[in-house]
């Protein structure tokens, strides 16, 4: 049986791209199949069933690796342990349900059910439970990247381990925070409690622990660049997990010997720690540890020269990853074979995977940003909950106690308690307005963040790619050949257009926010406005065969702030652009003396309804509903993969609110989107 606090380091390794140092033996499908039989039966009796079995059914499913199994008896635990009252029940089933929310991703869900298995076991003095608790905790905050608070439960956690003389888990307490220091670039605390560890583990005959130190040890002698020290605590990791036959620690250790020798250019030695890696992979049908084994020998061969052999092993590599949905291997597999493609000359499929590889990099990102966003706005919900759960038990607590005063004191203090009233009033009216300005400050700054964060993020793509695309010019300048050349100058362009189109853009808003925005509305012919959007967005229409038109009469004026004006036409022609196929049409058409409603009131004056079309591939439901959310910064690929921040679309309906118009979208899936907003009609 594999303890919690040991399944607490193995999802600490998993979020640090490590390799899990323990593994449960798969069940055999037909165990799994006959569980779930037996799983049904019991739920169907009800009264076959107490707290006990149900978690040992859980605890079956659970080894048996079918985790929403597992779920629901611990969830059907937690219900009986209430209906009991039975409190150590009850943590431990709490404590159970939120490991099974940890090894399935959902952190903070996980997080909420640990602190509710603390508060219980907290207030039944179960000290073992609070111990593995603290710990838990602290590495479900490691896998949230906040490291302060995982450092200060892993202190909590090493305290009761040292009150209950519980020596293997502090020693594997004192690895998280030396891992924490590391993460900190700390590297000296960090040294100090990975050999603190090693020598308690030592002390008490401790193999799995032992490894588990050196193995931290190598590590940091390896990023400090130590390989002889790094290479002699790798090997004492090695002779541990020989001992009680981890082979997943092995390969794992196997895997950094090699990448030292192949760093120190004792190529030999390093392929054979790399073939043992991909043996023992291969032996426990590991596919990652194997998709990262053949990776470090296509490596390994590109480092010696050998091409067509690193070509080969890429390959292999690339094909797990991406059977397996594996995208940091394949993002790091793509930029190899760019590499090798480079190296041979081969520039067109270097750019091509170099491309790729950046699209990957992309994803990968985006979906982890998504997840830490989510994950952190659950935990903010939870905890505005709590607070507001508090907030109601102190106003009656203090409700209660001010009735008691009321009924003493009423006839000989009326005056008082009036008064008392007022200032409380007063009090409560000043508390709600700062609350209110702190809650607005809150929100813009994550605002914000998550702008910049993206934008930063998006501003650096596109910038990388065209520093390759330069290397390949320079390249391909000395090998004469005109139309490669011509090529890379038309995706140069693209790139240099992206980038400024992002920065302006940019400007813009941060002119918006900083109030620096100046609004200048004047008389402007409509005609002329878009046709200068059409020339801002003629060359990537023309790169897809994309017609633009305009049915806008010459003797149309408006009355708008011509850059903002500008600002809104090229956005959307934009935003058509991308979202339109090869060949498609993009048609601006307009509606004169039409009257606009803001918030519900029809504004004075006429107003010109401005229609942007196009039969792209049109917009879903679900996405339709948020597109102008001003919480949410959406952004999709568009037919050709291009990339965006969602920022346009934001500018559009902030600068058509200024005119006092209004934006909205009325689109079909594999039809096409109509974007529509008014600006004020020009009166003479």
């Amino acid at each position: 049986m594999i303890s919690t606090l040991q399944n607490a380091l193995l999802i600490n390794s998993q979020d640090k791209n490590l390799t899990p140092l323990l593994t449960i033996q798969d069940s055999s499908e037909s165990i799994n199949y006959h569980l779930i039989k037996i799983g049904k039966i019991f739920f169907l009796l009800e009264d076959s069933s107490n707290v006990e079995e149900n978690l040992s059914k859980a605890k079956a499913f659970y080894d048996a690796k079918n985790y929403d199994s597992a779920v629901d008896y611990y969830l059907k635990a937690n219900y009986l342990a209430k209906k009991n009252n039975n409190k150590i029940q009850l943590a431990r089933s709490y404590k159970q349900i939120g490991k099974m929310y940890w090894i399935k991703g959902d952190l903070a869900i996980a997080l909420k059910k640990y602190k509710q298995s603390l508060l219980i076991s907290q207030s039944i003095s179960d000290t073992s439970l609070t111990c593995v608790l603290y710990n838990n905790i602290g590495a479900i905050y490691w896998g949230l990247d906040n490291h302060d608070k995982a450092l200060k439960f892993y202190y909590l956690s090493l305290a009761l381990r040292d009150t209950l003389n519980d020596i293997k888990g502090k020693s594997l307490t004192l690895n998280n925070i030396g891992m924490v220091f590391s993460e900190w670039d700390k590297d000296n605390e960090a040294l100090q409690y990975y050999k603190k560890a090693s020598i308690i583990c030592e002390d008490i005959d401790y193999p799995f622990g032992t490894a588990y130190s050196h193995f931290n040890l190598g590590n940091h002698y390896f990023k400090t660049r130590d390989f002889d020290l790094a290479t002699l605590n790798y090997e004492l990791a090695i002779s541990n997990y020989m001992q009680i036959a981890n082979l997943n620690g092995l390969s794992i250790c196997y895997e950094k010997l090699g990448q030292i020798y192949e760093t120190k250019k004792e190529y030999s030695l390093a392929g054979s720690y790399f073939k043992k890696m991909l043996s023992i992979s291969d032996s426990i049908d590991n596919k990652r540890n194997k998709a990262s084994a053949l990776f470090n020998i296509a490596h390994l061969n590109f480092s010696t020269n050998n091409y067509n052999k690193a070509l080969y092993f890429v390959k292999q590599s690339n094909s797990i990853s991406e059977n397996n949905g594996y995208k940091k291997h394949s993002n790091k597999n793509y930029m190899l074979l760019a590499d090798i493609y480079k190296k041979t000359g081969e520039y067109q499929k270097a750019l091509d995977y170099y491309i790729i590889a950046n699209q990957f990099k992309d994803s990968i990102f985006n979906e982890e940003k998504s997840k830490q966003i989510t994950q952190l706005e659950i935990l903010h919900k939870t905890a505005k909950k709590e607070q507001e759960n508090n907030a109601l038990k102190r106003e009656k607590e203090k409700q209660l106690t001010q009735s008691k005063v009321d009924r003493l004191t009423i006839k000989n203090q009326g005056i008082l308690v009036f008064a008392i009233i007022i200032i409380l009033s007063i009090a409560v009216f000043f508390t709600i307005v700062v609350y209110r300005k702190n809650q607005k400050l809150k929100t813009a700054n994550d605002t914000l963040n998550k702008l910049f964060s993206i934008i930063g993020h998006d501003l650096r793509g596109p910038l990388g790619n065209f520093k390759g695309l330069i290397d390949l010019l320079l390249l391909e300048g000395e090998s004469n050949e005109p139309k490669k050349i011509n090529s890379l100058l038309k995706s140069m362009q693209k790139s240099a257009n992206s980038n400024y189109d992002l920065l302006e853009n940019l400007l813009s808003w941060s002119h918006s926010k900083t109030g620096q925005l100046s609004y200048k509305p004047e008389k402007l012919n409509l005609s002329n406005v878009v046709e200068t959007a059409f020339e801002h967005n003629n060359h990537s229409a023309l790169t897809k065969s994309i017609t633009l038109s305009s049915e806008i009469d010459s003797d149309v004026y408006v009355c708008a702030d011509e850059k903002m004006l500008d600002t809104i036409l090229r956005n959307l022609i934009s935003n058509a652009v991308k979202f339109t196929p090869k060949s498609g049409t993009i048609n601006i058409t307009c509606t004169k003396n039409k009257q606009t409603q803001i918030n519900g009131n029809e504004t004075k004056g006429s107003f010109i309804e401005i229609i942007v079309a196009d039969n792209g591939i049109g917009i879903s439901g679900d996405v339709l509903q948020k597109i102008f959310d001003d919480d949410i910064f959406h952004s999709s690929n568009g037919t050709n993969n291009e990339t965006g921040t969602g920022l346009g679309l934001k500018l559009c309906k902030e600068f058509v609110g200024i005119h006092n118009g209004k934006i909205r979208v009325e689109s079909e899936l594999n039809t096409g989107s109509k974007f529509i907003f008014t600006v004020p009609q020009y009166v003479a």
